[in-house]
């Protein structure tokens, strides 16, 4: 059987059973598009810039469900192999209760005991890990959790991110988080000025989005190809999602699946006009598109 339709790094997946296959297509994986490209060579374009009192920053916000983990995941497996390392650190979900110093400091291999809480000069220590480890940036997730504190708590961590990429450090800070953390940087005139605000926006029906979701098409094992001429089915695929990437995952994953249980082996209009139904069968949901103040992360 030909599946030239398929990605040839999915081709192997063809020698293994149905439901492995279906569980094939529920694993999530990257796909390049333009504006997270864009936005991820900014980032390393922003680290090669040396010689400056302050390092350039950024501040990414994005609702709920625009991919905003996945474009932070991408980077943690490109920072591998990068020449520029970065350090990543999430205040979500934070367990042991660790204040944003204590996990950048956790991050750099520096103890959080007695003598870190104690206020001894960690800065040269710090200054040569840097140094050594070739860390020129740090991405902070859900950076909203550290400044909407208390007033001396968000005080403290403006503070840090200012010295972060003062030239005691020299570190370009990358903050991810939901809209209200650019208001509260606003706020900070000095902060205002070294941090370039972006956003992740949802997605409309352009060739960017339609490239997308043919590309996650292509990557799954299905035994006929999916009519990807169908404009109708890019509207409806755009419709149900809200042009939340969470959803749009979702709803390919969801239907790449039931097309391989029902053996009709590509994406229909049956399995979009049906997808809510397809999805809580595999224990899926969509997201709705909440207001900003009240969205989680991704």
């Amino acid at each position: 059987m030909n599946f030239d339709h398929v990605h040839q790094a999915a081709h192997k997946l063809f020698d293994l059973n149905d439901q492995d296959r279906m569980l094939a297509c529920s694993s999530d994986f990257w796909v390049k598009h333009p504006r997270a490209e864009r936005l991820i060579d900014s980032i390393y374009f922003a680290m090669k810039m040396t010689g400056r009192i302050n390092a350039p920053c950024m501040l990414c916000t994005a609702e709920g469900g625009q991919g905003k983990t996945a474009l932070i995941l991408e980077l943690k497996k490109r920072n591998i192999f990068a020449d520029n390392k970065m350090l990543f650190v999430t205040m979500h979900q934070n367990a042991n209760s660790h204040n944003l110093r204590d996990l950048i400091l956790i991050e750099m291999g520096v103890s959080v005991g007695r003598r870190a809480r104690a206020g001894d000069n960690l800065t040269p220590e710090l200054q040569a890990r840097i140094k050594s480890q070739k860390i020129r940036g740090i991405v902070i997730d859900e950076v909203h959790d550290a400044l909407t504190l208390t007033t001396v708590q968000q005080k403290q961590n403006l503070s840090l991110l200012k010295n972060l990429s003062s030239d005691i450090y020299g570190l370009s800070v990358f903050a991810f988080g939901i809209p209200d953390a650019a208001r509260v940087l606003r706020r900070d005139p000095q902060l205002e000025r070294r941090y370039a605000v972006k956003a992740l926006a949802g997605w409309d029906n352009g060739p960017d989005f339609r490239n997308f979701v043919a590309t996650y098409i292509n990557r799954f094992p299905l035994k006929k190809p999916t009519n990807l001429k169908d404009q109708t089915l890019y509207l409806k695929i755009l419709e149900t999602s809200l042009g939340l990437t969470d959803n749009i995952v979702k709803i390919l994953q969801s239907a790449a699946m039931a097309a391989i249980l029902d053996k009709s082996e590509c994406i229909s209009h049956y399995h979009l006009d049906n997808i809510e139904e397809i999805m809580e069968n595999f224990n899926f949901s969509l997201r709705l598109n909440e207001p900003a103040n009240e969205a989680e992360g991704d």
